[in-house]
């Protein structure tokens, strides 16, 4: 079936690509436009990036990758060099709010060396506005997620950057939270920037950035929708995320107080990924590997938790698994960040696993 979003989004990229550029075209010249796809991503979990207010609908959304060439014709090669030059310059020269008004994340790799031809690849997102209602969402899929579980999957909840951000208060199902071994306090809020996400603009931070210990105490957001604690044994919890910074992001689950809690971290720095588990006593490491995440490029981890199995994933690769039962009565679960400031979740979406 053809992904008719999809479909929006490479003609919403072709519009904002003609939009950089300047109107006018010079007398005896023409210019060729051509969007070559190179992929075409589910933005948020399974494409759902939030919820829209007036109307009330789903947002749904996509990413784009895809190389941009620009053919410049007729006229002498001198005025169409110049004209490829300027087309160059415009381009180069919008600012990142004209960038990111128009879908545009990022413009790399630009090649101005032809006379006649410019070329660049670009990352878009495409997120169209409702103009019409509809009833609120009971299921949503993860995506490139794979339930190789016994149980079958029942959403509990989810959140949109996009849609917290238009409430009176953005942060009524979340509660803040520091380590008591971390500092500065956390400081999570909902930021409207585009991507619209919940943020955390405090480093806080205690123990080693990198893995020559297991003390990993930093901030953490629990999730409580319409204010009820969650306490879940078995759970697939998606994340998507970006982050400018290097440094750790990742979730607290099975957490029973500011010092007694389970944790999945990642970390760009250092190129880890890390399950741990807090005890007042210390930290422990349940297991660890290689990897991490590529900053400033949206991401999509997913955490699932079921029988003895604690698995992670990024971008739909299994990355991570540990052996190992969570303790009876589990705990609450949430957002977690090690000594990064530039942390931005854009989407959630949470569901128990069941008996079949």
């Amino acid at each position: 079936m053809a992904d008719a979003v999809a479909a929006e989004a490479l003609s919403a990229l072709r519009a904002a690509v003609l939009g950089l550029l300047p109107a006018a075209v010079p007398d005896g010249l023409t210019r060729r436009l051509r969007v070559q796809a190179r992929a075409v991503l589910l933005l948020g979990m399974g494409g759902y990036v939030g919820q829209h207010v007036e109307p009330s609908a789903a947002l749904h959304g996509r990413r784009v990758a895809a190389r941009i060439e620009l053919d410049v014709d007729g006229g002498n090669d001198a005025d169409a060099a110049d004209y490829a030059a300027t087309l160059s310059g415009q381009i180069l020269g919008s600012t990142r709010r004209e960038f990111v008004q128009s879908g545009i994340q990022r413009i790399r790799g630009v090649d101005a060396t032809g006379a006649r031809a410019l070329a660049f690849d670009i990352d878009f997102e495409y997120v169209p506005v409702p103009v019409t209602g509809e009833g609120v969402i009971t299921e949503l899929a993860l995506g490139s997620y794979a339930n190789v579980t016994p149980y079958r999957t029942r959403g509990v909840a989810d959140f949109g950057g996009a849609s917290l951000v238009l409430l009176a208060d953005p942060l009524a199902d979340f509660v803040p939270a520091t380590d008591p071994l971390a500092a500065p306090a956390a400081a999570w809020s909902a930021s409207a920037a585009p991507p619209a996400a919940l943020v955390q603009t405090a480093a806080s931070i205690g123990g080693p950035l990198d893995l020559s210990a297991p003390d990993k105490a930093g901030a953490h957001l629990l999730w409580r929708p319409q204010g009820v604690a969650l306490n879940l044994a078995r759970f697939v919890f998606g994340l998507s995320f970006t982050s400018a910074g290097p440094d750790g992001i990742g979730i607290v689950f099975a957490h029973r107080a500011g010092d007694e809690y389970f944790y999945y971290l990642a970390s760009a720095r250092n190129g880890y990924q890390l399950f741990g588990r807090r005890r007042p006593s210390g930290f422990q490491t349940l297991a660890s590997g290689g990897g991490g995440f590529v900053t400033a490029l949206p991401q999509r981890l997913v955490l699932t938790a079921f029988d003895q199995t604690l698995s992670a994933e990024i971008d739909g690769q299994r990355s991570l698994t540990v052996m190992l039962a969570l303790p009876p009565g589990s705990g609450e679960i949430g957002l977690f960040t090690h000594g990064n400031d530039t942390a931005r979740f854009t989407a959630g979406r949470l569901m128990e696993l069941v008996a079949v």
